[in-house]
């Protein structure tokens, strides 16, 4: 089993989501259990076989930013000021302040699928109208992955190593894995660590309903669209939405007081080379992931108390994780595993992110959520994870190991575990 010297702590958490910005109101939308998803309201939605997503309708830059910023900010890097934002006024972490982390000993890591794609859409649509000199003089600076760590280095002051992940829906937990790493290294002491996506915008929604991988068979009920492991799912929701995690090396944290979420354990990352769309069926290279991250944690597969799936609702993925899990787990999966997708849809690079903060929350309050929308799951599903969590009220208990999943477009596997601080 792997040792590790340099113990890090997940002491803060933004988020910025459908069901809720910030902890308290993300924590409350899960126990509430209400499906967040509804018909598209950003663009006509008419014409594609999907016309659901999860929105981000409360979300105001006001508190986050000042009126330059918002003028000069996408909504992409909007989410991620506000995001790093909160995370760190949660961690009650001052960069430069006496006994706190020195501006240029904190890093950005950041994943995201599409970076500021609806940004650069609706730039365009302004150039075939009007031309170029109707388009936004922040464009160039807006569109690429690394725009919103970039963004939030400044608003923050944080002077760090900076690194974008694009691994598919897998960049969230692929960025808070490289945080780690360079906690464990010694090349930082705190990260700002985890995902954003603004994906709503008619190309990019188009292009993922004309591979039909969008669900489309709900669209008269929106808040039954998201179905994980259930027999009735059709296909993904695509949703927008940010999650920012403070990782901090544990020794200088305890140093200025702070109280951790949980700690950040393990970090396991492959590739199927299969297929762009496709997983692979027999979910071996996501369980090889999930492998790694077990031993990277020096944990053994019965440690894991819950596990938060990936499960983003596709006819595909689905088993292939059941799969993988079963693989990885050591056959039948009586451990509470839920999916949770139906209470924010899969915003693709932030995901992994979200739930993340997810399982840290998990740790901390002793509460797991159910599947939302699981009716009746596929046979071999049942056969593979019958410790899905049905009930509405989820699963109460001391969950000191984590493990949370993550799987991308290309076979981009990620999982991360986390446990309970001082165990």
């Amino acid at each position: 089993m792997t040792s590790h010297s340099r113990e890090a702590w997940i002491t803060g958490i933004g988020l910025v989501t459908p069901i809720g910005i910030g902890v308290d109101a993300f924590r409350d939308g899960l126990r509430a259990g209400r499906s967040p998803i509804k018909r598209v309201d950003r663009f006509d939605p008419s014409a594609f076989r999907s016309q659901v997503a999860g929105q981000v309708d409360a979300f105001d830059p006001a508190p986050f930013m000042d009126a330059r910023a918002i003028r000069g900010l996408d909504r992409f890097s909007q989410f991620g000021v506000a995001a790093g934002r909160l995370a760190l006024e949660d961690a009650g972490l001052s960069p430069g302040e006496a006994g706190h982390s020195e501006p240029g000993r904190i890093g950005i890591y950041l994943g995201s699928a599409l970076g500021g794609i609806a940004f650069a859409e609706e730039q365009h649509e302004r150039y075939l109208e009007r031309g170029i000199r109707s388009v936004s003089p922040t464009l160039a600076l807006a569109v690429f992955g690394g725009a919103a760590p970039a963004n939030i280095g400044i608003a923050l002051g944080v002077r760090g190593p900076i690194l974008s992940t694009a691994n598919s829906c897998a960049s969230g937990a692929v960025a808070l894995g490289e945080a780690l790493g360079a906690i464990r290294s010694g090349e930082i002491d705190a990260a700002i660590a985890g995902g954003v996506e603004c994906p709503l915008s008619p190309l990019a929604f188009g292009a993922f309903d004309i591979i039909r991988a969008l669900a489309n068979a709900h669209n008269d009920r929106p808040e039954v669209a998201c179905r994980p492991f259930d027999r009735e799912r059709s296909g993904f929701v695509l949703a927008e939405g940010a999650a920012l995690l403070v990782v901090e090396e544990a020794r200088a944290a305890e140093r200025r007081g702070a109280t951790p979420y949980a700690v950040l354990r393990g970090y396991g990352s492959t590739s199927d080379a299969h297929h762009m769309v496709q997983p692979r069926p027999d979910g071996s290279e996501a369980a090889r992931a999930v492998e790694i991250a077990l031993e990277d944690a020096g944990d053994r597969p019965e440690a894991i108390d819950y596990v938060n799936a990936h499960a983003s609702s596709t006819p595909l993925g689905d088993v292939a994780e059941s799969r993988a899990l079963a693989r990885a787990l050591g056959g039948s999966v009586r451990t509470p595993v839920s999916g949770t997708k139906a209470l924010y849809g899969h915003p693709l690079g932030a995901t992994g992110a979200i739930e993340a903060a997810l399982a840290a929350l998990t740790i901390r309050d002793g509460w797991a959520p159910p599947s939302v929308n699981l009716v009746e799951a596929d046979a071999e599903i049942d056969e593979l994870l019958p410790g899905l969590i049905r009930k509405p009220a989820g699963c109460a208990g001391s969950f000191r190991r984590v493990l949370s999943t993550s799987f991308g477009f290309g076979g981009l596997n990620g999982a991360l575990v986390l446990g309970a601080p001082g165990t």
